[in-house]
């Protein structure tokens, strides 16, 4: 059961910079007015009731000052330990360690600023007692707590500890904002309206969850930078605030029933890995998530992860309701976790009116895909692609008394996200299938969940060979994990051979250092690279393994350089590969840098620079634009006004829809307006037996789940853009 942590066990440390000795410094007296009113706040006993004595207040510190007073309250913490700061924000060139700075800190010499990294580091110390420890950092950069250049061992690892939640006014890569004539921060702001007035619809008490899910839809709705958050275990449900939007009732304490309500809330929301991208802010004076056009049918909202990427959230009126409806989800997935689920259960004695139930049949595909953040423009390019498809398939009545329709679902490419959004779409009996994800760590995360509801999913980009091949594809042995997962596009068993042979033959390299990021899909595709490389003729004079979210590449550009390589393989995404192209080719100009289809983005070329020209990536499929199967698609998509591009998968994605829809239409033995029970399990198998020409070629699969079809396209980078050179 969620419980307030004990104000007499608590202690609370509020850290803040406002003025600075150094010109460059704007000073922020937003700052301290963020410190006054927290502080008073966190003292009110309709808040938390932290006695003075237990909560300290640093206005102006230097760095001793900071640590020593960190180090007390650590001491003296048994329950929960809260550490906030608020001020400018400073990454470190070479370490990329995130800084904090004081009054007299010179942003030219960091070592005057407060390390975040002694702060993780006295947190954890053996002697602290603390059993439940939170950290908010209202600064720019502020996301590096979270997932930066040390993400596994480093400044993310604070949050690996069980019982310990970060939020992050924005992301690693961010700006955070002090609106001119606004009394506080935006986003401390925020947090303070959260503390004074309550939070609508919340439980009795706010729970570090429920203050995340509050100020992003808040933030994001404003169109300002959006908060993160990496929570440990059951950090989620760390309670430092009553919900004032609820006045306590005379009664006695929640009970058991009302546990079951917490626990089921906490759980809806996931930490984000450490090796996840970063939410992108929204553009200045655009909305944080596209809405669709007038007139075009828009996606199923009533989720509410979906709702929170839009500012808004939907939910039912009233504890009892809440609860009930958290009890069914959870009926719902235990059941279609064992056994196969009718799509429909016909039924009734014959009459018109059943029949023109049974001839009104709304069947949903799930969409998976990142609708914010970095990936947004791919994953609405996906999102918009599955819903022209399911408007064809209407327009066309390809199932007779049936109207398809999308669920699309924000994953954020983050894992965490990624798994919750596969519960979700389970429990929604109305869903066949699923097209998705975008990116192949998040389809590791989803695909046992689908598997054991027997729900299909096809991904129209994943590549990395694992996820149909198993893990020992490597060594030549392959496995299916789970026969639900699909794909239609080529994986990296394509990918790797074709930048390779493009290399040795067109290119004439022959030596290459590979660089891997170490996440799945790097990793994957730099030891698919080293073997075809090998094949072709070519030599592997080197490698190196660097941590995701790594600017500085200034030792792996001079082991590369002087092994005598002439190209650089890098296994990763474009936000590392441009500074790592710009570094390369500021050291040897002649050295090409290589990757596969992460480093496909217009960011990789602004990034990395005119010396950039020449540098190759090969993306599974073909270029929609060069084949006349897609010219009919290209003209619809842009015909119905969708606000992003189809982008390199929008094809596929299209494909994988037509594909569900056709594996369910298959099913249907009656001619007459009727539609019958349809279970999982049996679209599964059709789909498995698709065969027809789609936008993109060819669609079918084969045993492992793979696209028949392996096209593969080679891009060169000429002139700051990706220009296709070889099919």
């Amino acid at each position: 059961m969620t419980e307030l942590s004990n104000p007499a066990r608590s202690r609370a440390l509020l850290i803040g910079a406002h003025s600075f000795t150094d010109p460059d410094l704007e000073p922020l007296p937003a700052v301290a007015r963020n410190l006054d009113r927290l502080a008073e706040l966190l003292r009110d006993p309709s808040v938390w009731g932290l006695d003075a004595g237990h909560l300290s207040v640093l206005a102006e510190p230097d760095r001793d000052q900071a640590l020593g007073e960190a180090g007390r309250l650590a001491d003296e913490a048994e329950d929960t330990l809260l550490v906030y700061y608020a001020g400018h924000g400073f990454v470190h060139d070479l370490s990329n360690e995130l800084y904090l700075a004081l009054p007299r800190t010179d942003p030219r010499r960091l070592y005057t600023a407060l390390r975040y990294q002694d702060i993780r580091e006295l947190l954890l110390g053996p002697q602290v007692r603390a059993r439940r420890k939170v950290v908010i950092l209202d600064c720019c950069w502020s996301g590096l707590a979270l997932h930066g250049a040390m993400s596994a061992t480093g400044l993310g690892g604070l949050s690996d500890i069980g019982g310990t939640f970060v939020l992050t006014a924005t992301s690693e890569t961010r700006t955070a904002l002090a609106p001119p004539g606004e009394t506080y921060t935006a986003f401390t702001g925020e947090l303070i309206g959260a503390l004074e007035k309550g939070v609508p619809e919340a439980p009795p008490l706010l729970t570090m969850t429920t203050l995340y899910r509050h100020l992003y839809d808040a933030l994001v709705a404003k169109g300002r930078p959006t908060p993160q958050q990496r929570n440990g275990n059951t950090a989620g449900a760390i309670a430092v605030a009553r919900n004032r939007h609820r006045p306590p009732v005379p009664g006695p304490e929640p009970g058991p029933e009302d546990a079951v309500t917490s626990a089921a809330e906490e759980a809806s929301v996931d930490p984000p890995p450490v090796d996840s991208p970063s939410v992108e802010e929204p553009p200045v004076g655009k909305p944080s998530v596209e809405e669709p056009p007038v007139g075009k049918p828009s996606v199923d909202e009533s989720s509410d992860e979906d709702s929170s990427a839009r500012g808004t959230r939907v939910r039912l009126p009233g504890r009892r309701r809440r609860r009930t409806v958290v009890m069914a989800s959870a009926l719902a997935v235990a059941a279609l976790g064992s056994l196969p689920v009718a799509l429909n259960l016909i039924g009734g004695d014959g009459s018109d009116a059943d029949a023109k139930a049974k001839s009104n049949l709304t069947v949903t595909i799930g969409v998976s895909a990142p609708l914010s953040g970095d990936f947004a423009s791919l994953g609405r390019g996906i999102r918009d692609s599955a819903d022209l498809a399911v408007k064809r398939a209407n327009a066309d009545n390809v199932a007779p008394g049936v109207t398809f329709k999308i669920r699309a679902l924000d994953d954020k490419g983050d894992p965490a996200s990624g798994r919750r959004n596969a519960t979700e779409l389970v429990a929604d009996r109305s869903v066949v299938g699923v097209v998705g994800p975008l990116n192949a760590s998040v389809a590791q995360a989803m695909q046992k969940t689908f598997h054991d509801a027997h729900l299909t999913q096809i991904s129209p980009s994943n590549s990395d060979p694992a996820l149909t091949l198993g893990d020992g594809w490597q060594q030549g042995t392959f496995a299916r994990p789970y026969n639900t997962y699909f794909r239609t596009v080529a994986n990296d068993t394509a990918l790797a051979p074709g930048a390779a042979r493009y290399l040795y033959v067109k290119s004439k390299r022959r030596k290459a250092f590979v660089i891997d990021d170490k996440q799945t899909y790097g990793a994957s595709l730099v030891q698919s690279f080293k073997k075809a490389f090998g094949e072709e003729g070519g030599a592997i004079v080197g490698e190196s393994h660097v941590d995701a979210g790594r600017r500085d590449f200034s030792t792996q550009v001079s082991q590369a350089v002087n092994a005598g390589a002439d190209v650089v393989y890098y296994g990763g995404v474009y936000e590392e590969a441009g500074p790592l192209s710009k570094q390369l080719h500021a050291a040897s100009p002649g050295v090409l840098l290589a990757g596969g289809d992460g480093i496909f983005s217009d960011t990789y070329a602004t990034v990395a620079g005119d010396g950039a020209d020449g540098d190759i990536c090969i993306a599974g499929g073909a270029v929609p634009d060069s084949l006349p199967s897609a010219e009919t698609y290209i003209k619809d998509y842009k015909a119905a006004g969708y606000n992003s591009s189809y982008s390199s998968y929008g094809g596929y994605a299209y494909d994988a829809t037509s594909a569900l829809i056709q594996a369910f239409e298959s099913l249907h033995v009656d001619p007459s307006d009727t539609v019958p029970s349809a279970k999982r399990e049996s679209l599964r198998a059709a789909v498995q037996n698709v065969d027809f020409d789609g936008v993109m070629g060819k669609v079918g699969f084969d045993a492992n789940g793979d696209a028949v079809s392996q096209a593969v396209t080679v891009y060169r980078l000429s002139g700051g853009a990706w220009k296709a050179v070889q099919a």
